[in-house]
């Protein structure tokens, strides 16, 4: 059996190959190939078919062409690639949202989609509150300061000191992987923790100890406004000028989840206008940041380069958790993460 592999410097080449060898030593000739792509120093591509995605079309064909499993994080499957790649059986994205595959052309061929949701939720999720650390507490800014010399120790003015999170609400919207973790993260710091989610039950809430509420409700009462939901067609622009009105001028706003969630327009005007606290924000509409954003202008935002998932442990969890769906698969047992999982349906009927 060939796997084709393309690593890349998250999820190193030599990563999947130990998982793989750990996991699918009951397969006969087993043979890897693959070559790394340089994400992140190349940044995230999106194109008609695709999104984030980084590689070329005609190097990546000319490893699969005859690979019966192709494995990836960021290299992109298009209905070409797919259209070349007549042996190929299983597909597997070492991501939560394999944004990089043509989904709808693998479920034509009837090629299963294998992807990682929650694969990196806990450093997400401790991210997510040294951001809001970072930026409540002046840490970034202070930083910032002293690396150029200055000193800032007017940020023991009372004016310009942050607050403490204890006995504060926090607002989480979107109580998937991520957004669980960081409401129970939240809660040891003795805050009381509403949250929005229509699509969870309310065994999540219970689960987490926090209040379910609406989303009005969460952006009037909390101090602390942190997106966890997943991009949608629904949720697209979902933080927007009119739901940023309702937020109280003390509060802050975190996004560490997806640019698309937010109308950054706004939001900069809203900052700019001091109408909320502060921002901290990991993700943006347009990646990387062009050099002219308006969000450099600001003093009252921490911003990062979308590095928000990025631990060593993710790296292995990722490979891990993919090919250890891919066993089961090739085993004929039972799958939990298969993007199409109409085409395992048919396969079953056919059978």
């Amino acid at each position: 059996m060939k796997i084709a592999v393309i690593g890349d410097k998250l999820v190193k080449q030599e990563i999947y190959e130990e998982v793989l060898r750990q996991h699918l030593d009951f397969v006969p000739d087993l043979k890897i190939e693959g070559f790394p792509v340089e994400w992140p120093d190349i940044p995230l591509q999106n194109g008609p078919e695709v999104k984030e995605f980084v590689g070329s079309e005609d190097e990546i064909i000319a490893l699969i062409k005859d690979a019966e499993i192709f494995l990836t994080n960021v290299a992109p499957v298009t209905e070409k690639i797919l259209r070349a790649a007549l042996k190929l059986k299983i597909i597997g994205c070492s991501r939560g949202g394999p944004v990089n595959i043509n989904i709808a052309a693998a479920t034509r061929r009837g090629i299963p989609v294998f992807y990682t949701p929650g694969r990196n939720a806990p450093v997400v999720a401790e991210f997510t509150i040294g951001m809001i650390l970072a930026e409540i507490l002046n840490i970034a800014r202070a930083h910032a300061a002293l690396i150029k010399g200055t000193w800032r120790g007017d940020f023991y003015i009372y004016e310009k000191t942050g607050f403490e999170l204890e006995g504060k609400i926090a607002g989480v919207i979107g109580l998937g992987a991520v957004g669980q973790r960081v409401a129970r993260l939240l809660k040891s710091f003795n805050m009381k923790v509403l949250a929005f989610d229509p699509h969870v039950n309310d065994e999540v809430f219970s689960k987490c100890g926090v209040e379910r509420v609406p989303l009005e409700r969460l952006l009037k009462e909390a101090d602390i406004v942190t997106l966890h939901a997943r991009l949608t067609p629904e949720t697209t622009k979902m933080i927007n000028g009119t739901t940023l009105a309702l937020m109280k001028p003390t509060a802050y706003f975190i996004n560490t989840a997806r640019g698309g969630l937010v109308d950054y327009p706004a939001l900069y005007q809203v900052l700019k206008a001091k109408r909320i606290a502060g921002a901290a924000l990991d993700v943006f509409e347009e990646e990387p940041l062009p050099d002219n954003s308006l969000l450099f202008s600001l003093d009252n935002v921490t911003i990062t380069p979308h590095i928000g998932g990025a631990s060593r442990e993710t790296a292995f969890r990722s490979a891990d958790i993919l090919v250890a769906e891919i066993k089961k698969y090739l085993l004929g047992q039972p799958v939990q993460y298969c993007q199409n999982s109409e085409v395992l349906q048919s396969a079953i009927e056919a059978s």
